[in-house]
């Protein structure tokens, strides 16, 4: 009897350890995921210590660079530019951060750019892009949550190179975030004033929801939903690429945003509030069909067609409310 009351005893001190342990790391995570990263973010942008590239010709003729950039800080970025390189003259440049797995092969979705740049950048992360099993996962999570802090001045890195090429138009750097990339997006151009114009496609104004979306797409038990998206949330530095909060910094140079009328990865209204956080000038487009992802051409195309219909707005606004999709 009383090695049995001895072994209850254990297993409660054992639980409780376990509990206060679970208890303490949540708590500690929840504030480090809050931190201000502003000194950080600055620290870790630097400037450019060494730049490699490598140039090659697509199937419409023009020019594709690969670049890596690497900064006296020790961060580092790739991404691939598209051009026409036969002119000269300085033209608008869009800088797209899209899904984690397209990364700079982005460029290759705009198929003839015209008389426009496009910059793909890819995250700046070097772990595995799929992981099974517990232990796997566990060791990419601190390369994961590196790359989230590090997108934000890998960036401005890409603008310090972009603002020093001559057929650049340094007044008409428009940063494109979509899906994924939307907090990165917002938050690098709430930050950095060289961007000019900003357009977020098929995004969220509440970070937290938009996670706990994707997991009840995987999850089952819906219990698990609002736990799991909120330990996500902090794993993914959420409350400091704040969406809503960032927007509104970017005034007073323009904001687009892109809606799907029938988005199956996004919270309802949530295209409406990201619209309602942003400052002015502002304008709210909606595309046909579901979210944005490489496959799905036909909306790839529409959403060309409205970045090339409202290019002018992005490099030359006019405060107008009642641009709301037109």
């Amino acid at each position: 009897m009383k090695r049995s009351t001895r072994i209850r005893s254990i297993l409660k001190y054992f639980v409780l350890i376990v509990v206060l342990s679970i208890s303490l790391s949540l708590a500690w995570l929840r504030w480090e995921s809050s931190r201000p990263r502003e000194e950080w973010w600055a620290e870790r942008h630097g400037r450019i210590e060494t730049v490699a590239t490598e140039a090659s010709a697509t199937v419409h003729g023009q020019q594709s660079v690969s670049v890596r950039l690497s900064s006296v800080s020790g961060l580092e970025v790739f991404f691939r530019v598209l051009r026409n390189g036969a002119s000269a003259t300085p033209k608008p440049v869009l800088v797209v951060l899209g899904g984690h797995r397209t990364g700079s092969d982005a460029v290759e979705l705009f198929g003839d750019v015209g008389p426009h740049a496009v910059v793909g950048v890819d995250y700046p992360y070097d772990g595995p892009q799929r992981v099974k099993g517990a232990l796997p996962i566990a060791k990419t999570i601190p390369k994961a949550r590196q790359a989230f802090l590090d997108t934000v001045p890998a960036v401005s890195l890409v603008i310090d190179w972009l603002v020093e090429q001559p057929w650049v138009d340094q007044e008409r750097i428009i940063l494109i975030g979509a899906s994924l990339g939307v907090p990165f997006a917002t938050t690098a151009a709430g930050r950095d004033p060289r961007i000019a114009g900003l357009i977020l496609v098929h995004g969220a104004a509440d970070n937290r929801l938009w996670l706990q979306t994707q997991v009840e797409r995987r999850i089952e038990t819906e219990m698990l939903h609002y736990p799991v998206a909120t330990v996500l949330h902090w794993l993914a530095y959420g409350p400091v690429l704040d969406t809503r909060e960032h927007i509104a910094r970017v005034a007073p140079r323009p904001v687009l945003i892109i809606g799907a009328r029938e988005d199956e990865r996004m919270p309802e209204g949530q295209t409406e509030l990201l619209f309602k956080a942003a400052g002015e000038p502002r304008r709210l487009r909606y595309t046909d069909g579901q979210h944005i992802q490489p496959n799905r051409t036909e909306i790839i195309t529409e959403l060309l067609r409205v970045a090339d219909e409202e290019l002018v707005f992005l490099t030359n606004p006019v405060t107008d409310a009642s641009d709301a999709d037109r």
